[in-house]
């Protein structure tokens, strides 16, 4: 299971906004506690994400192919898989072509992380290739191509970035874990790793180590596991009010479900 959570935090990584602030507090006043297993929360609210994403994807393809191109943006904005949304950016990109506006069709191919969609947008260039607009879709199509490969050159650079700095945090060398991870350039990865580095320092018992790792989460997604993850540890700890403090961090309502469960066990079962 853990596996198939790595991979659906990679193909969940991108978003519409690549930096986002935590607001302070999300816990109500009265929280309703489910009895449901990490496991099965965790799978439910992956197969919610994707299936509201297949259907906003298919929703923007839809309204871009229609040429309402406005509203194809507004809906991708609220796609929660990097993979549909690179896809539904590949439609509006395309559709933007066509209907001749370059710069514009630049800037959405610019923000697609996945390479395959980015050249088939890019193929669509070639339907302005004749006529007047012939110089600018050639600097458009040379343009595009050099932001591809910046772009894969970053993010091989923040994977291998990454890698490094799971090595330091298994080896509990967190200081310098916590230095390389914040100078990851790519959000996601960033994210990734410091959502890592704060769970582990939690497992350590060093809670606040852990909350200031979190608080460096650009990531809403990675933010809200590491946070849950840290309540969960101060409740195992005997840490109650700290974990009540640090679950109304949780953004995710199923991840904070998932924290107040370990709060309740442990304060009902303070021995164990």
């Amino acid at each position: 299971m853990k596996n198939l959570i790595r991979s659906f935090k990679r193909f969940l990584g991108g978003s519409p906004e690549a930096e986002e602030t935590a607001p302070a507090s999300f816990l109500p006043e009265s929280a309703e506690i489910r009895e449901e297993t990490p496991e099965a929360a965790n799978t439910r609210f992956l197969s919610e994400i994707v299936s509201r994403s297949i259907h906003l994807s298919e929703l923007a393809h839809s309204q871009a192919q229609a040429g309402d191109i406005d509203a194809a943006i507004e809906t991708a904005r609220g796609i929660g898989s990097s993979l549909f949304y690179a896809s539904a950016l590949r439609e509006i990109a395309i559709a933007q072509a066509r209907a001749g506006h370059i710069s514009e069709a630049i800037e959405t191919i610019r923000r697609i992380d996945d390479p395959d969609d980015q050249k088939e947008a890019l193929k669509h260039f070639s339907a302005v290739q004749s006529g007047p607009a012939a110089a600018i879709a050639s600097h458009a199509m040379n343009a595009a191509m050099e932001a591809i490969e910046e772009i894969r050159d970053e993010k091989s650079l923040s994977e291998k970035a990454w890698r490094s700095v799971m090595d330091m945090a298994e080896a509990g060398d967190f200081t310098a874990a916590v230095q390389s991870a914040r100078e990851i350039r790519d959000p996601a990865w960033r994210s990734w790793a410091l959502q890592e580095i704060a769970t582990a320092q939690a497992k350590a018992r060093d809670f606040s180590a852990a909350l200031n790792s979190a608080s460096g989460i650009s990531k809403a997604l990675y933010r809200s596991w590491a946070y849950r993850d840290i309540a969960v540890g101060q409740a195992e700890a005997g840490q109650i009010e700290a974990a009540v403090d640090t679950a109304r961090r949780v953004e995710d309502p199923e991840d904070r479900e998932q924290a107040m469960a370990a709060i309740e066990k442990h304060t009902e079962q303070p021995d164990e």
